[in-house]
């Protein structure tokens, strides 16, 4: 299934906008922070919680006791569990995008929100916002891709050639991400979606299996889970080998440079 930009719920909460959906076992929520920046936001409560997530617009500091990491525009970004108290600070104007692991049972309707302080909002951002992605160039047919071990997630950054994917395996892995740039198709063993810049996807565990399909070239980042990977389910080629390839950090903040 997928979500367009439009699609987005949102809501506003101590000085922030979010724009969020739920898929299965998790959320995506994209963040916008207004001119003034994090000051009095949530943003700077403390947390303990993991994140996954990349700065789209602007910068983001990430503060936990004396360390201060800035994570800029273009950069995705892991805290792992189990970290001491953390928030983050933005002096400016910002937007942050991320996913985060949910029970998809918990109660998100209109009244449920408002009880807990958020006031729903059906204003449309009126632009497709996304992280910027260089679009170096790849071969037809090929599948280029990068991908960074965070904690029990693999998260990749796939790029796709003109004319790829369509020989490729099903894959019956789960997977959430987000296509950065061009129109990706993802077949189904029983149905077939189409995908454009902006869209926020989920592949649920197979079967019915799934492959990603490119006519022309196209980007997208997404998260799998590495017990997926290691499960032994059907796995196309190009994503048996993210596991065996990922970097990881095994301490505090990971952060590197989707560009």
């Amino acid at each position: 299934m997928h979500v367009a930009p439009d699609d987005l719920r949102g809501v506003r909460h101590d000085g922030l906008v979010i724009r969020f959906t739920t898929l299965g076992e998790m959320a995506y929520a994209l963040a916008e922070i207004p001119k003034s920046g994090s000051a009095g936001t949530t943003l700077e409560r403390p947390c303990e919680l993991p994140h996954w997530g990349v700065v789209v617009e602007g910068e983001l500091t990430f503060c936990t006791g004396d360390e201060r990491q800035p994570i800029p525009a273009g950069h995705i970004f892991h805290v792992r569990e189990g970290q001491p108290p953390h928030h983050f600070e933005a002096t400016g104007p910002a937007v942050v995008a991320g996913f985060q692991p949910i029970d998809p049972d918990v109660d998100l309707s209109e009244e449920r929100l408002r009880a807990q302080g958020f006031e729903p909002t059906h204003s449309r951002s009126g632009a497709t916002v996304v992280p910027a992605v260089p679009a170096y160039a790849v071969r037809p047919g090929e599948v280029r891709v990068e991908s960074w071990r965070m904690s029990s997630f693999i998260m990749s950054r796939v790029r796709m050639g003109e004319r790829s994917g369509y020989t490729a395996g099903w894959c019956d892995a789960p997977h959430w991400g987000m296509v950065t740039s061009g129109r990706l198709t993802i077949e189904w063993e029983n149905d077939v979606e189409i995908l454009s810049k902006g869209d926020i996807f989920h592949c649920g565990l197979g079967p019915p299996g799934h492959r990603v399909e490119a006519a022309d070239p196209v980007t997208f980042v997404d998260l799998t889970p590495v017990t997926a990977l290691e499960s032994g389910v059907r796995l196309v080629e190009w994503r048996r080998n993210t596991l065996r390839a990922a970097r990881s950090k095994s301490r505090g903040i990971a952060v590197a440079a989707l560009g």
